[in-house]
């Protein structure tokens, strides 16, 4: 365990002295906030709820995607496909770390400074608006989204890895995780509340692991759910996670053999 935690602290120092590029990454999440609050007040204009969603609603909804593409979103996907391609994965496989716990480490790092980040935006643009905000009144709804936003995260990190790990069999996997984090946020609803689609997507999308990374952690925190289905839900994300788990490890160790066959 010390290993790792020695891993988070290096790569949170290296996070932080990366300052142009952490200021730019924060520039561009905070203008994709901006233009999805005038987008959907817009959309809202003098009416008291649209979708269902009030007028407090909405900006809540918008607010907490800036935190949870922050938390949810970061991770080291590309670096991991640069990895593999150019050899220097060999470097780490001969260390006596697990490179999952490794790798988790530096992702947990990135996510803790874009996550304060996020944060720091959400206040100024609250401020900014003098919109009101939704908040829970049940201290139970807090630790629910707190429980639903780890899981998220988690569930995100193994999804990537799984899809970075295609490296192993071509230098094109770029591309696969390009349209698969393209995808991903459109169907998670990191972009507008699921409610907006049609019902027959809007249920297809649901039997899916990506509306529990944002579509549901947000309508828990709105108290659109009520307990009893928001732990339903949290079952569902867990088993979705040991699924997505056991996938990444399976596509993983299969990969490695591949690598070692090639030489690398």
């Amino acid at each position: 365990m010390k290993k790792y935690l020695v891993a988070y602290k290096i790569a949170l120092q290296e996070t932080l002295q990366r300052r142009s590029t952490l200021i730019m990454d924060r520039l561009g999440g905070f203008a994709v906030v901006i233009s999805l609050y005038s987008f959907w007040i817009a959309l809202i204009g003098d009416k008291t709820s649209f979708l269902g969603y009030t007028r407090p609603e909405m900006l809540t909804y918008v607010l907490l995607l800036n935190v949870l593409r922050s938390f949810v979103f970061t991770g080291r996907g590309w670096q991991l496909v640069g990895e593999i391609s150019s050899g220097k994965i060999s470097s780490y496989l001969v260390r006596p770390v697990s490179y999952h716990g490794y790798a988790l480490s530096l992702d947990l790092a990135q996510k803790t400074v874009h996550v304060v980040s996020a944060v720091l935006e959400v206040g100024l643009l609250a401020l900014l608006v003098h919109g009101q905000l939704f908040l829970p009144r049940d201290p139970a709804t807090y630790l629910l989204f707190a429980m639903s936003v780890v899981l998220s995260s988690l569930l995100f990190f193994f999804l990537e890895f799984m899809v970075s790990s295609l490296a192993f069999w071509t230098s094109e996997s770029g591309g696969p995780l390009f349209c698969f984090e393209l995808f991903l946020q459109f169907a998670a609803g990191a972009f507008f509340p699921l409610d907006v689609l049609p019902k027959g997507i809007r249920t297809a999308l649901e039997s899916t692991p990506f509306p529990y990374m944002v579509y549901f952690p947000v309508r828990i925190f709105l108290d659109k759910v009520t307990t009893a289905e928001a732990m339903h839900l949290l079952s569902i994300e867990t088993a979705w996670l040991m699924a997505v788990t056991m996938a990444a490890m399976l596509v993983w160790n299969r990969g490695l053999r591949v690598y070692s066959a090639e030489g690398g």
